[in-house]
């Protein structure tokens, strides 16, 4: 099968970036990404499955009604208009791959295992270096959201994980340097032990605390010495935000701002930092991606609906596709996480992830092996 071989060249896609000095702001491996998830797409682009029919349909009405009118009444960049509506191309994607069980479990668990390893070279190296955010694709924020989502597949699948294993994925964020990274990590510690937790909850309380200790270590490394979050970028994005909404009415909660809406010339000339993130037009203008929050994002652009519909969406298609409930809301956790600081559910790494949640074959192996 073309789409099962497809998946080899992750390892060629991996080992590229193990080699390459990647820049945290370096683009190449996110394209290649997206390249790797529409060649998936077009290779099974056969029929949507009648479980998410009503998901795609959705997905893909909104998308193009929503297209629709800006080329009929705005005068908007197509390229800002697709990243606007980032999440809901991949929700389309996603639907048109579900049920499509073109992988065998061992062959992610081998995928798996050789990518942690990577990760945790690769962070040790750039650790000794000196390198301030070790990098193995691209800005840790958005990478670790991936190695969060398969570590824990990887665990839903297995059923376990061992401490070691545990171990090193707190290397790994430790070392990440990552404030999003670290709360995510704690997140799927809690998920994954939660039953031991209650069992052996004086043994797990000293290695929480030296977790809770490492995570101030780095939040306070993050903010130059003082633990004051006015100083944080975030903090900058959520008042910027608080600005843009602050004459909305009842219509605009349900729905966001009209389609597209760009940000006023008083955000965009406070955040003028970041004039990369500004509008592809080149005209000064800028649009919600300057709060880099997908949260923030996503209620300025689609409005609570749209934020209930893209929660509901990946819990959805993960409870239809044979996972438990505690799984999709724990994806899901993982996935919000990420979102209050970064794009997450507009991020290549998190339609990777997904896309690994749908198309694996539970059911069969192409050979055995019953490794932790």
């Amino acid at each position: 099968m073309i789409s099962r071989k497809l998946f080899f060249v992750l390892y060629i896609i991996s080992v590229w970036a193990f080699l390459k000095y990647v820049p945290a702001s370096n683009t190449t491996f996110n394209n290649i990404f997206e390249v790797f998830l529409i060649l998936i797409v077009f290779l099974n682009l056969n029929k949507i499955h009648s479980k998410v029919l009503p998901l795609f349909l959705i997905s893909t009405s909104y998308f193009f009604l929503s297209l629709i009118y800006v080329l009929i009444f705005k005068d908007a960049h197509i390229l800002d208009f697709l990243l606007i509506y980032k999440f809901f191309i991949y929700a389309m994607f996603l639907s048109i791959v579900f049920g499509k069980k073109i992988l065998p479990k061992d062959m992610f668990y081998n995928f798996y295992r050789f990518l942690f390893i990577l990760f945790i070279i690769k962070y040790i190296i750039g650790f000794a270096q000196g390198r301030h955010r070790p990098v193995l694709f691209f800005e840790n924020n958005f990478e670790l959201m991936l190695v969060s989502l398969l570590f824990y597949l990887y665990n839903d699948l297995k059923g376990k994980v061992s401490a070691l294993h545990q171990g090193f994925l707190i290397l790994i964020f430790i070392l990440s340097k990552s404030i999003s990274g670290l709360l995510i990590l704690s997140f799927v510690l809690i998920m994954v032990n939660k039953k031991y937790i209650v069992r052996k909850f004086y043994i797990i309380l000293p290695s929480a605390i030296m977790v809770f200790m490492a995570g101030l270590y780095v939040i306070k490394d993050r903010l130059n010495g003082q633990l004051d979050f006015t100083q944080n970028s975030r903090f900058k994005f959520l008042n910027a935000f608080l600005n843009e909404i602050q004459d909305w009415n009842f219509f605009n909660y349900l729905f966001g701002a009209p389609r597209i809406s760009q940000l006023s010339n008083e955000v965009c000339s406070k955040l003028g930092y970041w004039q990369s993130l500004f509008s592809y037009s080149g005209d000064g203008s800028c649009y919600s991606v300057i709060f880099h929050s997908y949260i923030l994002r996503a209620v300025f652009d689609h409005g609570f609906l749209g934020v209930i519909f893209i929660f509901y969406f990946v819990y959805s298609i993960l409870k239809r596709a044979g996972y438990s409930p505690n799984t999709g809301l724990t994806v899901l956790g993982i996935i919000v996480i990420n979102g209050l600081s970064v794009s997450s559910f507009n991020s290549v790494y998190f339609a990777i992830g997904i896309l690994f949640y749908l198309v694996i074959d539970k059911e069969h192996n192409v050979y055995s092996d019953n490794r932790l």
